[in-house]
């Protein structure tokens, strides 16, 4: 812990096994870890200006997974949970992450009328903010189903949620995209 004070100091960023981004009563939140989290941090400006509650646990230490530390920082209003993992286990009952969540809520007694566990960045995709709405637009369906995916088209397993690819946050930025050989130092 002395560590992670230390490492906030020489950055000025806080790092905490988890950190929650979004509306402090939020309904619907998203557990994830890794490059999803910004999309989403920036998705979920959006929809709680426009009345939604939803936000995200950024997952920042996995191992050793802490339920204490993950219960601290959720909202006890939370109702709906999605857990992405960037991972495919066939075989497995779930994903890494979606599994342990599934142990800490059970470990701490901890109801939710909603938790599904869901796959991006398959195949090196990029995560977009349209896919993360696709995600909180899920939660608000009543048609639940684990193993989702966001990002790909998973015409093996048909569990591709439909994204709307015209959705964009207005802002003033511009996009684009560079591509590098990896020996060139980029």
């Amino acid at each position: 812990n002395d560590y992670m004070v230390e490492i906030s100091k020489i950055t000025g960023r806080e790092y905490k096994p988890f950190n929650y981004y979004g509306a402090s009563d939020a309904e619907d939140i998203i557990i994830a870890m890794g490059s999803v989290c910004d999309a989403a941090e920036e998705l979920i400006d959006y929809l709680n200006a426009r009345g939604k509650k939803v936000g995200i646990v950024e997952v920042h230490l996995y191992r050793p997974f802490s339920t204490k530390y993950l219960m601290n920082v959720m909202p006890k209003s939370v109702k709906k949970i999605a857990v992405l993992d960037r991972t495919k286990e066939p075989g497995a009952l779930g994903e890494p992450l979606y599994l342990d969540v599934v142990a800490a809520l059970e470990q701490q007694g901890r109801e939710v009328e909603v938790l599904v566990g869901g796959r991006y960045g398959l195949s090196s995709k990029d995560t977009t903010p349209a896919q993360i709405k696709a995600v909180f637009d899920y939660l608000d369906s009543n048609n639940y189903q684990n193993n989702f995916t966001i990002g790909i088209n998973d015409d093996v397993t048909n569990l591709s949620l439909p994204v709307d690819n015209s959705f964009r946050i207005p802002n003033n930025m511009t996009e684009f995209l560079i591509y590098g050989y990896g020996s060139d130092g980029m």
